[in-house]
């Protein structure tokens, strides 16, 4: 595979800005967003997933509301080919792909250039040639070109993220979070396991609905949840940087500064080593 495509990568855990960030850039370059978001796709679910529409403006977006909730399940072979139709268009119009999100198997299908198989296989069996057992499910999927991708995350240290998320869960609840998941089960028709599925916001808000914990118990859960899924966030960027990818972590996602950097990515100038490593923190035992 020769065609590569120039892309911005836009990260970090949950609650950090990345939205603002990739809202900024794209209003000072010419650029649009991309979202690698596995829950933003469907329509109806703003409040728990952040989707922040209002902040877009006039910025061009794609993969958000993209899905029905009660009669769609939104997956990886969906997501890959939607993506790379999606930066190839962008690009075509000479224009910077700016991928911006944190679901940890969607990014790293992207940057890793994930080759998916179509249809189930059958154990292997000396001398027999293994064919799909499904014919008729989706064929196999090889990614049309690779990234050549800057990789910007947002950074704060734990105890800011974790202040964050409180300030954000607490904002998401006084919006209508409790409200918009009934309306998803009631008036969209959105079941309780469908709700489990999506997890977090959704899963302790449809528990709350169901009389199984009170609001103020709901809350702390799903707190302590949000807290626990950017940990796991964590170990996925540091993953990332130990198997070769540079991550340029901005504190506060100013520092260093990320017009620079993209300006030497796009002139192809070297770019100096990341100053920060995720990696290399160590927290120590809690």
């Amino acid at each position: 595979m020769s065609e590569k495509i120039k892309t911005v990568v836009i990260t970090g855990p949950t609650a950090t800005g990345k939205t603002a960030l990739a809202v900024k850039l794209a209003r000072l370059y010419p650029a649009e967003i991309v979202s690698v978001d596995s829950r933003q796709v469907y329509r109806g679910m703003d409040i728990g997933t952040g989707k922040d529409l209002d902040e877009y403006g006039l910025v061009p977006h794609h993969l958000i509301d993209i899905a029905d909730p009660q009669s769609e399940v939104y997956h990886l072979a969906r997501f890959v080919r939607d993506a790379y139709r999606a930066i190839r268009e962008i690009a075509a119009r000479g224009r910077i792909p700016i991928l911006c999100g944190g679901t940890a198997l969607y990014l790293a299908a992207l940057l890793d250039g994930y080759r998916l198989p179509g249809g189930a296989l059958p154990p292997r069996k000396k001398g027999v040639e293994r064919v799909r057992q499904n014919p008729d499910h989706e064929q196999s999927f090889e990614p049309p070109f690779e990234l050549d991708a800057l990789i910007l995350g947002v950074y704060y240290p734990r105890g800011e993220v974790h202040a964050r998320i409180e300030a954000r869960l607490d904002s998401r609840l006084t919006d209508g979070l409790v409200d918009e998941v009934r309306k998803l089960h009631e008036v969209n028709g959105v079941t309780w396991e469908q709700l489990e599925f999506f997890g977090l916001e959704y899963r302790e808000a449809a528990r709350y609905l169901k009389g199984e914990c009170t609001l103020l118990e709901m809350r702390n859960t799903l707190l302590c949840r949000i807290r626990q899924f950017a940990k796991r966030q964590d170990i996925f960027f540091r993953k990332l940087e130990r198997e070769g990818h540079d991550i340029y972590w901005l504190k506060a996602g100013r520092e260093p500064d990320p017009c620079g950097l993209l300006e030497q990515f796009l002139k192809d100038e070297p770019l100096p080593p990341p100053a920060l490593r995720l990696c290399d923190i160590n927290y120590g035992r809690k």
